[in-house]
């Protein structure tokens, strides 16, 4: 078994990689497992493997397609990439089965088996133990708070970005422990031509360049309970905004309003307490006489769902849950 991490290190400093006939990533962050798989399949390209296949598994699913895939050449040259993603996420036993007999193939094809989506009880089989066996199997361990600022430095220095502490700071604050988003903010930063080591002020630009300002406009019209707020989702949609980053800002806003209804406490009292800024108090003391608690729990729990729609947990239109979540709380 191969950290997450570890792997894609190795991917960059073996260039003439020989490649094992099965991979498995699985774990409990599937930001890292899809970039493990995405990161095998550019160097798999650069390697011969120029044609990809891939199938999606639920408790349906019928195999003889798959398996004839597997067993024949690609129509260009005689290996291509297979990519088996799991579309539930406890499949049943006669369907774990089927897959763990299929992940020991000894085809000339290259089989990726995408499976951080499985809960961690379907992990736990004897199937999926089988596929671990056979494969080259790549565990993608969560990212814990504590860890964060480590994880940062180390993706910077890959992409040759020095940062300097309050730019950490910044990002951290922001992402929420949200690694896919962070990932886009440093890539973005990488390109940009801010001199380095990179400072708060850059990322604050950068922030503001990914339209933060427009989404902030979006949650200050939540707060005031404007049907405005409906347009301005239109228009991030319309200009391809980033919907995880819509998703964490909406997610913060009617969670710290939900603690300050649950507290009990005076208004400012409770406003020190969580050190919201003074030019927010007035759209969160306006938004406690528009929103109950019923509102606010249903509205945080289908964020949750679209959290998990971003990130490729659940299948699902983000952009269509997110309107619905607004319109419930707004109309």
């Amino acid at each position: 078994m191969i950290d997450s991490q570890q792997f894609n290190q190795q991917l960059l400093t073996e260039p003439t990689l020989t490649f094992a006939k099965t991979y498995l990533f699985y774990g409990q962050t599937l930001f890292l497992s899809e970039e493990n798989a995405h990161n095998l399949i550019a160097v798999a390209k650069q390697n011969g493997f120029t044609q990809r296949e891939v199938f999606y598994i639920d408790n349906r699913t019928k195999f003889q397609g798959l398996i004839n895939s597997i067993q024949s050449p690609s129509l260009f040259d005689s290996k291509k990439i297979i990519e088996i993603r799991f579309d539930t996420d406890k499949p049943t036993k006669k369907i774990g089965e089927q897959v763990a007999k299929i992940a020991s193939h000894q085809s000339e094809n290259l089989l990726i088996i995408q499976a951080s989506a499985l809960l961690y009880k379907s992990q736990k089989e004897k199937w999926f133990s089988e596929i671990v066996k056979t494969s080259t199997a790549v565990l993608s361990k969560p990212i814990y708070a504590n860890q964060l600022p480590n994880w940062i430095h180390q993706r910077a220095n890959y992409l040759n970005l020095q940062l300097s502490s309050d730019a950490l700071k910044t990002i951290i604050n922001f992402s929420e422990g949200n690694l896919l988003w962070t990932n886009q903010i440093l890539m973005q930063l990488s390109q940009s031509d801010h001199p380095q080591p990179i400072h708060g002020k850059a990322v604050d630009e950068m922030l503001a360049d990914m339209s933060v300002f427009q989404i902030e406009d979006l949650s200050r019209a939540l707060l005031n309970k404007k049907l405005a707020t409906l347009k301005i989702i239109q228009k991030l949609q319309q200009e391809n905004q980033p919907l995880v980053l819509i998703t964490t800002v909406l997610y913060r806003e009617l969670d710290t309003l939900s603690q300050i209804i649950f507290s009990g406490l005076p208004f400012s009292q409770v406003c020190k307490q969580l050190k919201i800024r003074q030019n927010k108090q007035r759209d969160y003391q306006t938004a406690i006489n528009h929103y109950d608690v019923e509102k606010l729990t249903n509205a945080l729990k289908e964020l949750a769902l679209l959290d998990k729609i971003n990130k490729g947990q659940h299948g699902g239109d983000g952009w269509l849950l997110l309107t619905k979540i607004v319109s419930n709380l707004v109309i």
